[in-house]
């Protein structure tokens, strides 16, 4: 008998997944294509200024521009004061919602997304990984810090040790990061070396070069 795994990549232990992968994206590509669309809308339609803003029912509630136009009088008048300054939350999130990209809140839009990423080569979930491992392991190092400077917590033993384990998840992260990026510790490490030493010819700290970077210094 013919075997069936011989004209076909129904072998590949991928095969599935891709298979998986390709109707995912084939079904959300008219979607996509909408969301795109009502995107553009709300870039062309969007005020670029602050008077556009004020003139736009769908932004800026009405007691907002009034308030602004008080305040402005007030101003004028040599009469300003710190007042509470009015917003229309409903009409705020309302426009959150519509500068927020489509792979952000919708979930047919962000595995597509997924997929684009995954066949550009991105290795996004082990990324992802890392990002929200280092930002959620930093601030659990910086709370320790902060409750030494602020709250009294002592400098001692045990704070020590716990300031060097929660460097260790933070380094555990960055070495996922490494990974995804498809790069050593010891590069990563060169890589910064160099560009320290560019933005600081002298070999020291300056902040005129601190301030005053040059371009593509980031």
């Amino acid at each position: 008998m013919t075997d069936p795994n011989k004209f076909t990549q129904s072998g590949d232990p991928n095969y599935e997944l891709e298979q998986q992968t390709e109707k995912i994206s084939g079904d959300a590509q008219e979607k996509v294509e909408e969301e795109r669309q009502r995107a553009q809308q709300v870039a062309d339609t969007t005020p670029k200024t602050p008077e556009e803003m004020l003139n736009n029912e769908d932004v800026v509630a009405p007691k907002t521009k009034k308030k602004v136009a008080e305040k402005k009088a007030a101003a004028a008048a040599g009469k300003g004061g710190k007042e509470k300054f009015e917003v229309d939350l409903d009409r705020y999130c309302s426009f959150v919602d519509r500068v927020t990209s489509p792979a952000s809140k919708d979930y047919v839009s962000y595995i597509e997304r997924l997929t684009e990423l995954h066949k550009a080569g991105c290795n996004i979930e082990r990324l992802d990984t890392a990002a929200a491992g280092i930002c959620a392991e930093g601030g659990e190092f910086m709370e320790i810090v902060k409750k030494v400077k602020f709250q009294g917590k002592p400098w001692d033993k045990a704070n020590k040790e716990h300031l060097q384990k929660e460097l260790g998840d933070i380094m555990w992260y960055v070495a996922n990061a490494a990974m995804a990026l498809d790069m050593r510790l010891d590069e990563i490490i060169y890589i910064n070396t160099l560009k320290l030493a560019a933005r600081y010819p002298e070999g020291m700290f300056d902040v005129n070069y601190s301030e005053n970077r040059a371009p593509g210094d980031i």
